[in-house]
């Protein structure tokens, strides 16, 4: 089980309400990676993003770890190793997934004979060899992912953990995403009092989509999403979605 669940629920909580409180357009990478390292007992976690061909960006948290002496080792060769032997990279290459997974858990029949045993062995002097890949965007061309790193294969309960997680690691990227594209006009908004979420729901709102297809862009329910319009329809003075959208055109509210 994970050790000091209710510390660790707290902490995440804490820290969705940091993300969905400030206009962000950036995840907060390092501490995302610090939160994980410490909910599942890794010894590091590494986050990775791909943005384009030959375009992968990335770090291993804590930045003071040395990893029994082989942090230069791992940044060194990790990302022009990774792609051909890890067996994680392997299976989602095999089967097409892009869900949370550990390598104790990847299926033999989805990467090449050995490839596991073998990525024990060429991780074993690091302490990192049993890891937990957490992908918050997965495409051929583009990916973010998370992947935290250990001695010992997680549990069935933390398994369970990390699949919450998971999830509001996706709804957080996809917020700070959406929110990133508008660009809100900082004065304007603090004057109608209006929140990040809010503007975020009346951007897209703006953009033509349905409260339906908001909520499964920001990974929160259409219930909710219509409730941010009403308090949103309040702040504007107005009743309708096209008011709220021609007054928000009208006021320069979003670049």
């Amino acid at each position: 089980m994970v050790s000091g669940s209710g510390v660790a629920e707290c902490e995440w909580l804490e820290l969705a309400a940091e993300v969905m409180a400030a206009p962000l357009v950036e995840l907060p990478v390092e501490g995302i990676a610090l939160a994980l390292t410490r909910t599942f007992r890794g010894a590091g976690c590494a986050y990775s993003e791909l943005r384009g061909p030959g375009q992968l960006m990335g770090a291993i948290y804590p930045l003071n770890e040395d990893f029994r002496g082989h942090r230069a080792e791992m940044e060194r060769e990790m990302p022009r190793e990774a792609p051909a032997i890890h067996p994680i990279l392997q299976y989602y290459r095999a089967s097409g997934s892009c869900g949370f997974v550990q390598v104790a858990d990847v299926p033999q029949r989805h990467v090449e004979p050995g490839a596991v045993a073998a990525w024990y062995e060429r991780t074993r002097p690091w302490g990192v060899g049993d890891q937990l890949a957490l992908p918050i965007h997965m495409r051929p061309d583009e990916h973010r992912a998370f992947v935290i790193g250990r001695e010992t294969p997680f549990s069935a309960a933390e398994m369970e953990v990390a699949g919450r997680v998971w999830r509001l690691l996706i709804g957080l990227d996809r917020q700070v995403q959406a929110f990133g594209l508008l660009r809100p006009v900082p004065d304007v908004a603090q004057d109608f009092r209006l929140t990040p979420r809010e503007l975020t729901v009346l951007g897209l709102l703006v953009e033509g989509l349905t409260a339906g297809a908001i909520g499964r862009r920001l990974a929160i329910g259409e219930r909710t999403v219509q409730k941010h319009l009403e308090h949103t329809y309040t702040k504007l003075g107005v009743r309708d979605r096209l008011s709220a959208v021609l007054r928000a055109q009208h006021l320069g509210l979003l670049a």
